[in-house]
């Protein structure tokens, strides 16, 4: 009786909670209950990935013909030439610099938004690693993965052409041109956006989780379009918006959901396309990348999309191809300007901006030591690093369309001939 009462007295005192905490998990129990929850690597989208990166598929029996074909061994050498080249002159630079300069949005791990980016991949990964959604848009046609996966190995390496050249002006120019990218996009039977978007996923690393086709519902919504309901024949200006997802990784590290919308994101095609706005209105907060955007953030045109970019990032990197330096007001932004600015290239000389080229020489200006966007040309690059002072605040009111891009305007002389007094203007203000 008294060993009875004993074992009931040590049970009740066993079931009391303690008074100390328990103990954090250790690193290597973190590290497995992530690696529990990771879902099973597609091993045929992250084979094709390898294979139209120029990287050895990993299951060479499925992929056997494909990769002793002269098509496929020229390409993936001339694919790997791109990739060390690029990655030598910017990847490795940039993700040193984000790491630096971008502190602590360089890890934010939320929503991040890259407008008129086609598929450029590599540079948002190295900027903004370790987002959890990434959303792309642009024009293009992003392709369907139900056609892709229906051709043979032997037909994929044989229809390259158009990926290649796609390829080759992002990775020897750090963007795409648009124009020739349509034609490009449209050649042979590996069509679209989604082999470039293997390809860089691929080079930097990433295994392949899923690939979906997807379309825009009312609301915003995205549902999947099946094989048995291709894609009908359309620009990216009709109804219903389509696009890729994928769900992508870095091995043994949570997977990322990146989306592709091939969308106008003017103002009549906000209006126009289902669930786009929508959509875009749902991703505050985010941090934001604008390159080689081609200034269409200028004009009046697209000015719904400006203001979407500028209330719902927290903070937003560009050149001066991406929103005018005077929407950036002080009260609400804190700006730090790299590189040089001294106008725009030729192409778009007419979207000179004075109020920016005069805060290059007024305010701290940190150096760049990499090229990126439209200024090819060693030491002429420009980034303009924008976070907002208070992400829960209303923005101060928009400013008025830009006049630069209706009115010529002369750019002024390079900075080491400019005169000590600044010239002005009383249309343009400066911080």
């Amino acid at each position: 009786m008294k060993e009875t009462a004993t074992l009931w007295i040590f049970l009740l005192w066993s079931c009391q909670p303690s008074s100390e905490p328990p103990a954090p998990p250790s690193k290597d129990t973190v590290k497995a209950a992530e690696k529990a929850v990771l879902p099973p690597v597609d091993p045929y989208w992250t084979d094709l990935a390898r294979l139209l990166g120029g990287l050895r598929p990993r299951d060479t029996i499925y992929w056997h013909a494909a990769i002793r074909d002269t098509a496929w061994t020229t390409y993936a050498q001339q694919v790997e030439a791109l990739w060390t080249k690029r990655k030598k002159a910017l990847y490795d630079s940039l993700q040193v610099w984000a790491a630096r300069e971008l502190t602590p949005y360089h890890t934010w791990g939320g929503k991040v938004f890259y407008p008129f980016s086609g598929a450029d991949w590599p540079t948002i990964h190295y900027i903004y690693p370790k987002g959890q959604t990434y959303v792309f848009f642009g024009l293009e046609q992003e392709g369907d993965p139900h056609h892709l996966r229906r051709l043979s190995p032997t037909e994929i390496v044989r229809n390259l052409r158009g990926t290649y050249m796609t390829l080759e002006d992002l990775l020897r120019l750090s963007f795409f041109i648009t124009k020739e990218m349509q034609i490009q996009l449209a050649q042979g039977k590996v069509r679209g956006l989604l082999p470039v978007f293997l390809a860089l996923f691929a080079r930097t690393g990433h295994v392949i989780y899923k690939v979906e086709h997807i379309y825009l519902k009312e609301g915003g919504i995205i549902d999947t379009l099946s094989a048995s309901k291709p894609k009908p024949s359309q620009s990216a200006w009709d109804n219903p918006i389509t696009g890729l997802r994928f769900l992508v990784g870095l091995p043994d590290t949570p997977p990322q959901e990146v989306i592709y919308l091939s969308l106008n994101a003017a103002n009549a095609g906000l209006q126009n396309q289902t669930g786009s706005r929508d959509l875009l209105e749902r991703l505050r907060p985010c941090v934001t990348l604008i390159k080689s955007a081609s200034y269409l953030l200028f004009g009046q045109d697209f000015s719904e999309m400006r203001r979407l970019i500028l209330t719902q990032s927290v903070a937003i990197l560009e050149e001066d191809s991406g929103i005018p330096y005077r929407f950036f007001d002080s009260t609400a932004w804190r700006v730090q300007l790299y590189g040089v600015y001294d106008r725009p290239i030729p192409l778009f000389r007419r979207m000179y901006q004075a109020d920016l080229w005069q805060a290059y020489r007024k305010y701290p200006v940190k150096p760049l030591p990499f090229n990126i966007g439209y200024h090819t040309v060693p030491g002429q690059s420009n980034l303009i690093w924008a976070v907002r002072r208070d992400p829960q605040a209303a923005l101060p009111p928009l400013p008025g369309e830009t006049l630069s891009s209706t009115r010529q305007v002369t750019p002024l002389p390079p900075k080491q001939f400019i005169p000590t007094e600044l010239p002005s203007s009383p249309s343009e203000s400066v911080r």
